[in-house]
């Protein structure tokens, strides 16, 4: 299956492309080379126990595998995936102001649960849009995509 011709507008390059996906990679990678080691070990500092924080960390991979499909696809099916992206993020950054709420047990995952949702599609719609910009523009993924690594350690 071939993809169709590009428009016109299509072939145009937005502004700064490179150095924009860049940004949306370090920006990625950083928040969760911050939250997977640090996240439990905060959980354990507010006073959760082992068995919660299991179930804080291990629900929402669950809960991924059947959101992340629909949400990507909606992407996908959207007519500029980037508006898409840029809703995710924002509410990302709505949701993750509910672990400054009293940590509760039911506040702390409610919280992760919906967070999930939203953060999780970030990484494959980063990569979609990337791709994108190699297929229309000539754009080099590495250069792009290597400051994603960088941020993450």
């Amino acid at each position: 299956m071939s993809l169709p011709p590009l428009s016109p507008e299509q072939l145009v390059k937005p502004r700064h492309f490179e150095l924009r996906m860049s940004l949306i990679f370090a920006t990625l990678f950083v928040s969760l080379g911050t939250h997977l080691p640090y996240f439990p070990l905060w959980l354990q500092a507010k006073g959760f126990h082992a068995g919660q924080i299991a179930v804080i960390l291990a629900a929402p991979m669950f809960l991924r595998v059947v959101t992340t499909p629909l949400l990507t696809a909606l992407a996908d099916r959207a007519r500029d995936r980037a508006h898409v992206y840029i809703a995710l993020v924002a509410a990302s950054m709505v949701l993750s102001a509910g672990y400054f709420l009293p940590p509760s047990y039911a506040v702390v995952l409610a919280v992760s649960l919906a967070l999930t949702i939203v953060w999780t599609p970030h990484s494959p719609i980063a990569d979609s849009l990337a791709l994108s910009g190699v297929r229309r523009f000539g754009s080099n993924y590495t250069s792009m995509r290597k400051w994603g690594s960088i941020s993450y350690l």
